[in-house]
């Protein structure tokens, strides 16, 4: 899997499951659960483009974006990394670079960890999300292996070939999916 390297020709399929256990603060206050980060903000679309091909201008992946960037109550200037859907398509990892350029902004550090994990179809969003909620407990976003020779119109700061430490105090994960399914979550300390 090498997301946005100009030889992608497809994604990777992987296996495996995640889970991440969300509860109240004052529940997890209560019984003295250690918290590695705060769900603040969901996006949810549907865009209908097509059954398999994402929208090349990533229509509903700015939405579910912007959506969970405002459910959070913060600004695309707060998100500081971004976990891309990325999954190592000609379509689909340059069509994200769209929409996160024109919901976020040009200034996160991105990565795709699907580079490392394949793509989990339906455990990726739990998976990522876990990535995503170490990398702020962490302050250091993961790697993008395999990306050798970046797509001429990778125009973003993506995570290369080694962590990198960040301070991380928001960040976003898409899960993009057949269909048009489209969730952005927002994760902070």
């Amino acid at each position: 899997s090498r997301p946005w390297d100009k030889g992608r020709d497809g994604f990777v399929f992987g296996e495996g499951s995640g889970a991440v256990v969300l509860e109240r603060a004052d529940h997890a206050a209560a019984r003295g659960a250690r918290v590695y980060a705060r769900l603040a903000g969901a996006g949810i679309t549907s865009d209908g483009y097509d059954i398999v091909q994402p929208d090349p201008e990533c229509k509903g992946g700015i939405r579910a974006m912007s959506k969970s960037i405002k459910d959070a109550g913060l600004t695309g200037a707060d998100i500081v990394h971004v976990n891309a859907h990325a999954t190592s398509t000609p379509a689909g990892d340059m069509g994200e670079i769209v929409g996160i350029k024109a919901a976020v902004g040009s200034h996160p550090v991105i990565t795709s960890t699907k580079s490392m994990s394949g793509h989990l179809l339906g455990a990726a969003g739990a998976l990522e999300s876990i990535a995503t909620i170490l990398a702020i407990r962490d302050s250091v976003v993961p790697p993008t292996i395999n990306l050798d020779d970046p797509d001429d119109e990778l125009d973003l700061d993506v995570a290369a070939h080694k962590a990198r430490p960040l301070d991380i105090p928001a960040a976003m994960n898409n899960s993009f999916g057949f269909g048009g399914h489209n969730v952005a979550l927002i994760f902070t300390r």
